[in-house]
């Protein structure tokens, strides 16, 4: 394929995700499964036409972790804080917490009778499937109640963060024990204070710099520093939300020495622009990143009559756990029960699974299924109703 053929298939693509959007926004069908059916699509015809000889395996890792990183970011930016809103953040927290475990032990015992394997090895194939995707969730509740909105970016969020903890332990360790726990704790304290440190950092360049290119800088730095954290294996990702709320509540900090280093009257604008430039790139990125999962999935994996079943059970699990646990904290049911979609962090763990681990049985044709019924659940819960 020449270079205006590809340019014109990357461009064509970009300018149908677009209307794609545009067209999910008006009928609340999640975007995402339009594009990874257009990966599947696109798969068939290179395959047919022999058009496409790249594996794509080696850069979806890359391009899904750029855009968790952009997606929790963005999500930060539009939560403001509160102290009224202190029972959300704790009730959002307690359910990504509770759910994901309960969940990843009971798809655990699933994959366990089913398959025979071992307990260890089959918790580390349950905890990608049993994760929220941010990437899905935080734009399903756009056009919802400002509360719905902001329990769900919480809870998606702290979702994302507390299963790649539990998948990097997982995955690390064989055994639960007090070493465990006193390492996990260690590293969440450090963690913690770093991503201290390295807001205030970005929030001193984003004053000071005074190039015209400013932004793009400053989301460099951030994935720069986000990338380091993810080399000694730490929960970075906890960096990228604490400098979008620290960004979009600035005003709470009075502190006089805070205010002469960090506080510039061009703020607001600023905050503007970057916003802007985020949610850019995050339908950019996402964009080709769901194409791409499509593009990877055999399609035989569908035909299986047993990733179906494996499929439908596994979804089972999630709703009733969450339907559960869901009215007992919230005292509601709709609409937030079946906001609990799979995606990109499902996809992006499920592809870090080390080959030791890996069970044959849970295939791309189970997450993309799951991934699928999971956004059409959600349809049923799009309505606005309070928390």
């Amino acid at each position: 394929m020449n270079t205006a053929l590809q340019l014109i298939l990357i461009c064509g693509i970009i300018i149908i995700a677009y209307l794609n959007d545009v067209f999910a926004r008006k009928t609340k069908i999640p975007a995402v499964l339009f594009l990874i059916i257009l990966g599947i699509l696109m798969r068939q015809a290179s395959d047919h036409f022999k058009l496409i000889d790249f594996d794509f395996k080696t850069i979806i890792p890359v391009l899904g972790t750029f855009g968790l990183i952009l997606i929790v970011f963005e999500g930060a930016l539009e939560l403001d804080y509160e102290k009224q809103k202190n029972r959300i953040i704790r009730n959002s927290f307690l359910s990504s917490l509770i759910i994901l475990a309960a969940t990843s032990v009971a798809i655990t015992f699933l994959l366990s009778k089913s398959t025979g394997l071992s307990f260890h090895q089959c918790l580390v194939n349950a905890i990608p499937l049993s994760i929220i995707s941010s990437a899905i969730a935080i734009p399903s509740v756009v056009s919802m109640t400002a509360k719905t909105k902001e329990f769900i970016t919480y809870e998606s969020t702290f979702s994302d963060i507390l299963g790649i903890i539990y998948f990097n332990y997982a995955v690390t360790f064989s055994v639960i024990n007090t070493g465990m726990f006193m390492k996990l704790g260690a590293e969440l304290v450090l963690v913690t204070l770093l991503s201290l440190a390295g807001c205030l950092l970005l929030l001193f360049l984003l004053k000071k710099i005074t190039h015209l290119v400013k932004f793009i800088l400053i989301i460099t730095v951030m994935v720069f520093l986000f990338s380091i954290g993810k080399y000694f294996h730490l929960s970075s990702l906890i960096l990228v939300l604490v400098f979008g709320l620290f960004l979009k509540n600035l005003h709470l900090f009075s502190w006089p020495l805070f205010q002469k280093y960090f506080v510039y009257d061009k703020f607001e604008k600023d905050f503007g622009f970057l916003h802007q430039i985020t949610a850019e790139g995050v339908f950019l990125v996402k964009t080709f990143f769901f194409i791409i999962f499509g593009f990877i999935i055999d399609f035989e994996e569908l035909l299986f009559t047993r990733t179906f079943v494996i499929s439908l059970i596994v979804v089972g699990i999630i709703y009733v756990i969450r339907a559960v646990f869901i009215r007992l904290i919230t005292k509601s049911f709709l609409p937030i029960t079946f906001i609990s979609p799979r995606g990109l962090i499902t996809i992006l763990l499920y592809l870090s699974i080390p080959e030791e681990f890996r069970i044959p049985e849970v295939n791309a044709g189970v997450l993309f299924l799951v991934v699928l019924i999971t956004s059409l659940m959600m349809l049923l819960g799009r309505r606005d109703r309070k928390i």
